[in-house]
């Protein structure tokens, strides 16, 4: 046997055994996903040969495969950690994972895992208008940099907002939108609420001093007309006076 054959046989064995660190049993996150949910596959694993930049999800006919790439096994072990792996926001459908300790899908995999994502349970009295897609993410107006607005959108389809701006003294201020429901399947409706509290600078922070005043309300029309993809209108009441600003999704 050549000496090349048996570097690459060690190498091949070494990458092997880089994933075989200490596990627990797979599990999924969350444990029964409905339409829209951000579903992981959940493992602990040895911190120190568990590299995540070398951790490649494929998918192919509803199956994903988790591997990962070589990496020289550590002694003494690393610490417990826990991995969430982001399969992701799937349809229904039942699905399975496969993890495998090398860095190709080949052979038996070490574990596996099936599970199905169903419909999310309504109502057919009334039933609330729901949205498209999911708006998640922070909105601006490029010509107006300074200000924006935060806005995450969960797998049940509830949303909130935090708006950062400034005031009339150039001094910042923190709006939250809450208790918001969708109007139709791109109108999102608010309540604005100014919240004051003590600086986080403080030796010990009381959350007495936290207050929560409504202050006006907060429209935003996802709406998307031809020439103007990926633009909506966020529209507020707030101090005596309505404006309209026309904000889009900042890319990173």
């Amino acid at each position: 046997m050549s000496c090349r054959t048996l570097l690459f046989r060690f190498l091949l064995v070494a990458a092997t055994l880089a994933f075989a660190a200490p596990t627990t049993a797979m599990t999924l996150v969350p444990p029964q996903p409905s339409t829209f949910d951000a579903v992981n596959a959940r493992l602990t694993v040895d911190s120190c040969e568990f590299p995540a930049w070398l951790v490649r999800v494929t998918l192919a006919s509803n199956v994903f495969r988790i591997t990962q790439q070589s990496r020289v096994s550590c002694s003494p072990p690393g610490a417990p950690q826990v991995a969430d792996i982001r399969l992701g926001t799937l349809p229904s459908g039942d699905y399975r994972v496969e993890l495998y300790r090398g860095p190709e899908a080949i052979g038996t995999p070490a574990e596996t895992l099936a599970f199905t994502v169903r419909e999310r349970a309504g109502t057919s009295v009334n039933p609330l208008p729901l949205p498209f897609t999911d708006y998640t993410g922070v909105w601006w107006n490029p010509q107006e940099s300074g200000w924006g607005l935060s806005l995450h959108q969960n797998g049940a389809h509830l949303m909130v907002g935090a708006w950062f701006v400034y005031n009339s003294n150039g001094q910042p201020e923190w709006y939250t939108l809450q208790g918001g429901q969708w109007t139709s399947p791109t109108r999102w409706t608010a309540t604005l609420y100014r919240t004051t509290g003590p600086s986080v600078t403080a030796t010990a922070f009381d959350p007495t001093l936290v207050f929560a005043f409504p202050s006006g309300t907060a429209v935003i029309e996802f709406r998307q007309d031809p020439g103007g993809e990926g633009l909506a209108r966020f529209t507020y009441a707030l101090g005596g006076n309505t404006t309209t600003k026309v904000i889009s999704r900042i890319p990173f």
